[in-house]
């Protein structure tokens, strides 16, 4: 792990850990339910994705994360898919809600959303911990903070044309 966690102090010389750390894991038990986790919002989603897409959304959402983190002076080594994990299930929940063709389906998205910011907020005010990552982040609510804001920026961004982006600034 050493090699390949992300560590504040070593990724601006050893860059590839802004990429590596999303995908080790601590205990078995911890990569079991973060692969389960991050093998059902793939097929749960897969339908919005080109495999171009999905990896744009997982560039976006890893290295995103790591940098905001490195910017703002996170200096506690991690691993683990929940960023990512926390990603996708917003950037899903987010296209799903867009493409809803009834008030019902609309609905169910948005309480869908609600549930996930409820929970980053337990997290936040110290309502709910993983268990899984017991003893490795003091603050996990930051991580998954991230993964939610550049899952939302990635929702944003998808099937975008980088074209169709460069006339925004234009305008």
């Amino acid at each position: 792990l050493d090699t390949f966690d992300f560590a504040p102090d070593r990724v601006w010389q050893e860059p590839w850990r802004l990429l590596t750390a999303h995908f080790l894991h601590l205990t078995q038990l911890h990569w079991l339910l973060n692969g389960l986790a991050f093998a059902m919002l793939t097929l749960l989603f897969a339908n919005y994705f080109t495999v171009r897409t999905f990896l744009n959304a997982l560039m976006i959402i890893t290295i995103g994360s790591g940098v905001v983190l490195t910017a703002f002076g996170f200096n506690q080594h991690f691993v683990g898919l929940s960023i990512v994990n926390h990603g996708l299930l917003t950037m899903g929940l987010l296209l799903e809600l867009q493409s809803a063709e009834t008030p019902a389906q609309r609905k169910l998205m948005f309480l869908a959303l609600m549930l996930v910011a409820g929970k980053w907020f337990a997290e936040f005010i110290g309502l709910w911990e993983s268990f899984l990552v017991a003893g490795q982040v003091q603050h996990i609510w930051l991580l998954h903070g991230l993964g939610i804001l550049f899952g939302i920026l990635a929702a944003w961004l998808h099937n975008r044309r980088l074209a169709k982006l460069a006339q925004l600034g234009g305008d």
